[in-house]
């Protein structure tokens, strides 16, 4: 039966520019795309309130002069927070947005705007205040949304009190107490709300944090063997299976060594478990440092280990137990007692035809048990299955 290869869907030109744009314009990857978005949607609003700012002016509800010098310092200063974000200057700072940043600086525009804006009207800019507080609650942390706050109250009372004791005309005292008594009334409220926002956040996030942490011990914990910190059985076994499944669809044969720690029960006899344990993890460190890292190591039960060994043929096996060997030649057991050295007896079996893994196991523990049979401490591979 002949197969039809599905027709290639050709790239529409169109959506290919649309997302080279977005790559351009707002970064390569999500959180840059996120943060970058964040910011370009701050300038916006600048720009709305820049633009309102012009029309308040040409109605004399705000000095002329105010409009200008807002827009000549916030697009400078959004086009640098946008460049530092979008070219990732700032992906290792604990604030990689710059929103506390931002906020400051929207801070002094506001008092700024504050002063600028006619007597009777500038109480409307307050506003801004609740807008500056909503932006900055779900990304400072607790300290900063009271920083900010506190820092808002304080720079709009400064401004009050000073303008209507300088230019009691302009700045008539009645009114700016009047609101600076509203926004007493208002802000607390802001700073209590995006206070108790940020630390149900950092909870949350602490607790997500936490959740990861316990499903990565419980993976681990049912994955890994605890003594040593290698592989177990049960995973291995998926390992094991996977690799035939390599093998049945592209050909890629595997060889498995199956290890007798020598002499086992008479180091745990002689010395106790306490050193029979180091005998053990000393085996798994030496094997994980000898080993490459596309070998699969596991505690294949009590002083029984197993590699799987990728692309491996049986020489290439007997070179590696060679190193192993040598490698645990030179290393110390134990404090206690410095002149034990680990030594072992393996059984290799290269997975090279269409059997089953059972076979190819069994093939494995015959060799190690006629290694163990010849003396110990020597390695065996079975004679190659017959297609």
């Amino acid at each position: 039966m002949t197969e039809f290869a599905p027709p290639v869907q050709p790239h529409d030109p169109i959506v290919d520019a649309v997302g080279r744009m977005v790559n351009v314009l707002f970064g390569p990857d999500r959180a840059t795309r996120a943060r970058t978005a964040a910011i370009l949607l701050c300038a916006i609003m600048y720009g709305i309130c820049c633009s309102a700012a012009y029309y308040a002016a040409s109605i004399d509800l705000m000095r002329p002069f105010a409009p200008k010098l807002l827009l000549a310092t916030s697009m400078p200063a959004y086009v640098a927070f946008y460049s530092l974000v979008r070219f990732g200057k700032t992906k290792q700072l604990k604030d990689p947005t710059l929103m506390l940043p931002q906020n400051i600086f929207a801070l002094l525009a506001i008092a700024f705007a504050y002063t600028a804006v006619g007597p009777h009207d500038r109480g409307v800019v307050l506003v801004l205040i609740a807008l500056v507080m909503v932006f900055g609650m779900y990304t400072h942390t607790p300290k900063q949304s009271v920083l900010v706050g506190t820092m808002a109250m304080l720079l709009l009372g400064m401004s009050m009190g000073i303008l209507a004791h300088v230019d009691p005309d302009y700045y008539p005292p009645d009114l700016e107490l009047l609101r600076f008594e509203l926004m007493l009334g208002t802000v607390p409220s802001l700073i209590f709300s995006a206070y108790q926002i940020s630390a149900w956040r950092n909870r949350l996030s602490a607790q997500r944090k936490d959740l990861r942490i316990a499903l990565e011990q419980v993976q681990k914990m049912a994955t890994h063997d605890v003594l040593t910190g290698l592989y177990n059985r049960r995973f291995m076994q998926e390992r094991l299976e996977d690799a035939v499944k390599r093998f049945d669809r592209y050909g890629e044969r595997f060889t498995i060594v199956l290890i007798d720690l020598d002499h086992f029960k008479r180091v745990n006899d002689q010395y106790g478990h306490k050193v029979g344990d180091q005998a053990l993890m000393a085996f798994a460190n030496a094997s994980g440092i000898v080993l490459r890292e596309t070998d699969t190591i596991a505690r294949w039960g009590g002083e029984e280990f197993i590699f799987l060994l990728p692309n491996t043929d049986a020489r290439k096996a007997l070179v590696a137990l060679e190193r192993l060997r040598q490698t645990l030649a030179t290393c110390t057991v134990s404090e206690a007692v410095p002149q034990l050295r680990v030594k072992f007896s393996a059984g290799i079996a290269v997975h090279d035809t269409i059997t089953g893994l059972n076979h190819t196991l069994e093939r494995a523990d015959k060799a190690l048990y006629q290694a163990k049979s010849e003396g110990r401490d020597r390695d065996v591979a079975a004679p190659p299955e017959k297609p």
